[in-house]
């Protein structure tokens, strides 16, 4: 599932549903995009560690930028997270 977190500057951040890596540590995939005039520019990254796995558009100083927003309310994103996949969770629960 996807989740709307903020837009700022034209710039919209969502991002995913926690997962488990191999080694069993959580991390939530986030997602920055802007619309261009030829589609998107676009930083895909992931929480805890907020390395870049892709990228398109953003120069470097905006993408520190987005990177330092991303670390600035992960606590928040972390919240909603959570409570959304317990919802998700009760609600498949009581089908």
């Amino acid at each position: 599932m996807k989740y709307f977190f903020s837009e700022i500057d034209e710039i919209t951040l969502t991002f995913g549903d926690i997962h488990l890596n191999e080694s069993g540590m959580e991390y939530i995939k986030i997602y920055f995009e802007r619309p261009t005039e030829n589609g998107f520019d676009f930083l895909e990254s992931n929480l805890p560690a907020l390395n870049i796995k892709n990228f398109s558009g953003f120069n470097s100083q905006e993408l520190q930028n987005l990177l330092e927003y991303a670390r600035n309310n992960a606590f928040l994103i972390w919240d909603i997270a959570r409570e959304n996949s317990k919802g998700d969770a009760d609600f498949a629960a009581n089908m």
